[in-house]
């Protein structure tokens, strides 16, 4: 059986981003690489840091072996996770949060800013429920890759864009 381009283009896009998942998750950097399609250099490192992890031999390679594991270990995660009920922005605030402010929302933004952190290269954004300074910059970086005013406050527009890159990055 042969295995045309885009399929296998497809399984690396699959693998990189079951490791980005569980980079997220276990909180590894090394294992949240870009979903390009193309087995690349920080592709291999992050299968490396995966075999390393699941103590299986560092090869690098995506054998079946290892492709079984990477799969085992994303269905596990996502079994473990309860369903997590959460109030989205509870005031009445016509979707917007501004610098300064501490809320619940303030930690879903920060939380979808940290999981596109590294392909929006938007620094270290802390999930600590205070709009401060490195939420602004986050948010102000994002937008402007988004192609959106560069406000560093999170309107509707931001939040649109937000959950669409955050729900193809996990895709």
């Amino acid at each position: 059986m042969s295995v045309n381009v885009r399929d296998r283009r497809g399984r690396i896009e699959t693998l990189q981003k079951m490791l980005r998942e569980l980079g997220l998750r276990w909180g590894m950097t090394c294992l949240r690489v870009p979903v390009s399609g193309c087995f690349d250099a920080a592709t291999e490192e992050a299968v490396r840091a995966f075999q390393e992890h699941e103590c299986m031999p560092v090869t690098g390679i995506c054998d079946r072996e290892t492709w079984d594991a990477v799969c085992d270990c994303c269905q596990q995660e996502r079994d473990a996770c309860a369903p997590v009920t959460i109030r989205i922005l509870p005031r009445e605030c016509d979707w917007c949060l501004s610098p300064g402010e501490n809320d619940d929302a303030v930690f879903l933004l920060q939380y979808l800013l940290r999981a596109l952190a590294v392909d929006y290269d938007l620094g270290d954004v802390p999930i600590d429920g205070h709009y401060g300074e490195k939420t602004t910059a986050a948010v102000k970086r994002f937008q402007r890759t988004a192609g959106i005013p560069a406000s560093g406050r999170a309107e509707r527009e931001t939040w649109r864009v937000l959950a669409d890159a955050f729900h193809a990055m996990t895709e």
